[in-house]
């Protein structure tokens, strides 16, 4: 890991710990182990880390998401697809430290609740509104507003993100729903 990306995770898990205001530049450079100055060679404020740490958690949830949504055809791609999501935002280490942060300062800040609402409810809804539009378009899905169907699938899954749970036994109730909700959505010609 070069010092740039050092910078990134170290100051995220500050951040994720302490909250944006209280994580000083010079606590930063101590957790890289790099003076003041060698941390301004790469970024030159705070503000500009954090600003990196969200274009960096955009592009690698987006990454994420065109993998996993890719290739849903059927109701074991699409149980298998939400599955994956869920776990993905609350077992990846930096995503789950991103949410931290803005967790922590969306009442401080208002661009802190800004970049929540669009990264954990706004961007996994249009994702999911996206699917449904190119499963309803090949005809798997009956025609229904596909925003109030992300709306439906993602809520339970969204619940979760934010307390402590089983997760054994809320996987289990995740893919009863996941299945569920394929099942009432799909044409009929597509389960003959």
């Amino acid at each position: 890991m070069n010092t740039k990306e050092r910078i990134l995770w170290e100051s995220m898990k500050l951040f994720s710990i302490n909250g944006f205001d209280a994580v000083s530049i010079r606590a930063i450079a101590n957790a890289v182990g790099v003076g003041n100055s060698a941390l301004y060679k790469h970024f030159p404020s705070k503000q500009a880390i954090f600003d990196a740490i969200v274009e960096r958690s955009e592009q690698y949830f987006l990454q994420y998401c065109s993998y996993v949504q890719n290739a849903v055809i059927n109701k074991e791609d699409f149980v298998k697809m939400c599955l994956s999501m869920f776990e993905f935002q609350i077992n990846d280490e930096w995503i789950v430290m991103f949410r931290r942060i803005l967790l922590i300062e969306q009442f401080k800040n208002k661009e802190m609740a800004k970049a929540f609402k669009e990264f954990f409810i706004d961007l996994p809804l249009r994702s999911q509104k996206d699917i449904f539009e190119k499963l309803m378009g090949d005809g798997i899905m009956k025609k229904k507003n596909p925003e109030v169907l992300a709306l439906e699938l993602y809520a339970p899954f969204f619940i979760y993100h934010m307390v402590e749970f089983d997760k054994d036994k809320l996987m289990d109730i995740f893919r009863v729903h996941a299945e569920y909700f394929y099942l009432e959505n799909i044409e009929i010609g597509e389960m003959l």
